[in-house]
C-alpha cells in the first residue's frame, strides 16, 4: 500500500482544476470546469483567477472561456523534454509481465520497418530467433500490422512494397482491410504466421500529436490457453493507454 505524502490541500485542488480543464480537451466555460473538477462555480473561479494570474491559464474576454496559457506549456514542454519513453514503458510492461506471465517486446520504427528494442521474458521462457535488434514484417506479424495501420504511409510504402513483391506466396494481401481492423480494434493478432507455435498480440502507443511512437506485443506459446487471451487483450490495451498518457500523448477517442 503506498502511503500518501502529506501536502498542501490548496494546491492539490487546483490541479485537479487544472487536469479537469485539460480533460475536457478544449476551452471551457466556468460552469463545465468547476463540474469537472467537482467544485461549486464559486470556488472553481477562485482558483481560475489565480491560474490567470500566474499565466497557466487564460481567459478570452469576448468569450470568457478558460484554456490553457505560456506557463502550462512551458511546464508541459519541460516535463516532456524529461520523459524517457523506454523508462516509462519498462514500468508497465514489467508489470504486464508478472500479471499474464506472457513475453512481451516493445518495437519502434527503423529505416529497416519495425525493430524490436526490448525483449521481457515471461514464465514459461518462449524460444525463437527473435531477439533485440530483429526485425518484424509488416503483414504477417502483429507488430507490424499496428505500424501499418498506425506510421505514416509515406514511411511504410518502400518497406511494405519490398515485403509485398518478396512474399507472394498466400496470393494478394488486402492491405487497407487490414489497416481498417487494426484501428477500428486498436490491436492486432497473429497465431504462428510470425514464428510457427507463437501467437501474439500487439497495441499502438502514442505522443502528444496523435503518432505512433512504440507497439507493445505480447507473445505466448502453446503453454498457454487460448482461453485467456481475451483477458490478455485487455491488459494488454490498458497498458498501452496508460503508457500513451505518461507520455502525455493522446489516445484514440474511437476505433
Amino acid at each position: 500500500m503506498v502511503t500518501k505524502r502529506k501536502g498542501i490541500q490548496s494546491v492539490e485542488i487546483g490541479m485537479g482544476v487544472l487536469d479537469a480543464l485539460v480533460r475536457l480537451g478544449r476551452p471551457s466555460t466556468l460552469t463545465e470546469i468547476a463540474k469537472a473538477s467537482e467544485m461549486s462555480v464559486s470556488q472553481a473561479h477562485r482558483y481560475l483567477a489565480s491560474f490567470v494570474n500566474t499565466g497557466f491559464l487564460r481567459q478570452d474576454p469576448a468569450t470568457t472561456l478558460y484554456d490553457l496559457h505560456s506557463g502550462a506549456l512551458r511546464l508541459g514542454l519541460a516535463a516532456m523534454a524529461r520523459l524517457d519513453v523506454f523508462e516509462q514503458a519498462s514500468q508497465i510492461a514489467q508489470g504486464l509481465v508478472e500479471a499474464t506471465g506472457r513475453t512481451l517486446q516493445l518495437a519502434v520504427w527503423a529505416d529497416l520497418g519495425p525493430t524490436i528494442v526490448r525483449w521481457y521474458p515471461g514464465s514459461p521462457p518462449i524460444y525463437t530467433t527473435l531477439t533485440i535488434g530483429s526485425r518484424l514484417p509488416l503483414t504477417q506479424s502483429a507488430t507490424g500490422k499496428v505500424f501499418l495501420a498506425f506510421q505514416n504511409e509515406t514511411f511504410v510504402s518502400d518497406v511494405l512494397q519490398r515485403e509485398l513483391v518478396r512474399d507472394r506466396t498466400d496470393g494478394p494481401i488486402d492491405i487497407d482491410a487490414i489497416r481498417r481492423q487494426v484501428r477500428r480494434e486498436l490491436i492486432a493478432g497473429v497465431d504462428g504466421t510470425t514464428v510457427p507455435g507463437l501467437r501474439a498480440l500487439a497495441g499502438p502507443v502514442f505522443n502528444l500529436q496523435g503518432q505512433l511512437v512504440l507497439v507493445v506485443s505480447v507473445i505466448a506459446s502453446q503453454a498457454f490457453k487460448t482461453d485467456e487471451d481475451a483477458s490478455v487483450r485487455e491488459q494488454l490495451l490498458n497498458a498501452c493507454r496508460e503508457i500513451t498518457h505518461r507520455l502525455g500523448g493522446r489516445w484514440p477517442e474511437t476505433a
